[in-house]
């Protein structure tokens, strides 16, 4: 039996991220998401995520995309003119401290925490905790807020294990983009080792405002009809694959 968790990244980040994941939580096979708490639709999503009881909700942590959710003085070396995050890693990484780093994403730790909901594992937006330096950053928070990890690359799963910070024995990430597909998906899982698997998802129900903010857009809405879809769902059911949350692990 292989133990399976589909998380949905991006959450909060629009009214359609959130009601395209909740569906796919609801009706389909997404057991884990993590939320972008520097962005507007996130205390509104974790109030949807609490009056379903659900459990496997961490943080997505976020350097390239919206404003941060600190004052820009206090974090200057992340911020363009703007005061918004630099959308490239290409534009931040020569400028970033790794002081602010830490500064920045663990209030977005705490963010979550004050909720009144307890994160059950940390990810990041265009996986910039795989980095050197950042990985470092993340990985001290991981351990001292005690959170699972996504380790995104061999590199980072590595540094994970010799750090003793729980991470997958597997993860994924190319159920996305043209490899979008109930095949695709079925690939992975049968080729993945035994142990515990993560795959990163995108499900959402694609609106103007989700156009206007990322340049993935239109595939989200193919995402999340696979991820509801009885074929899938039944495939799973076939193969003995149990569905499970980062809380589970």
């Amino acid at each position: 039996m292989k133990n399976v968790i589909i998380n949905a990244d991006d959450f909060g980040l629009t009214d359609g991220c959130n009601k395209g994941i909740v569906k796919g939580i609801k009706d389909g096979v997404v057991t884990s998401t993590t939320v972008m708490m520097n962005m507007p639709y996130a205390n509104k999503g974790i109030e949807m995520l609490k009056s379903m009881s659900f459990k496997s909700a961490g943080v997505h942590l976020t350097l390239t995309c919206g404003e941060p959710t600190l004052p820009a003085e206090e974090i200057p070396s992340l911020v363009d003119n703007e005061n918004r995050f630099y959308r490239r890693r290409a534009e931040l990484f020569p400028k970033l401290r790794l002081e602010e780093v830490e500064k920045e994403l663990r209030n977005q730790i705490e963010l979550f925490i004050k909720t009144g909901s307890k994160p059950s594992h940390l990810d990041s937006h265009h996986h910039i905790h795989m980095y050197d330096g950042i990985r470092e950053v993340v990985a001290k928070l991981a351990k001292e807020y005690n959170l699972p990890l996504r380790y995104a690359n061999e590199e980072t799963k590595q540094y994970l294990k010799e750090n003793n910070i729980l991470t997958t024995d597997n993860f994924s990430m190319d159920f996305y983009g043209k490899n979008t597909s109930i095949n695709r998906m079925k690939e992975i899982l049968e080729n993945a080792s035994n142990g515990t698997i993560e795959i990163m998802v995108h499900p959402a129900i694609v609106d103007k405002e989700l156009e206007s903010l990322s340049s993935y857009s239109a595939n989200r809405s193919k995402e999340l009809e696979i991820l509801i879809s009885r074929e899938l769902k039944n495939w799973f059911i076939e193969k003995d694959i149990k569905l499970i949350g980062f809380n589970n692990i």
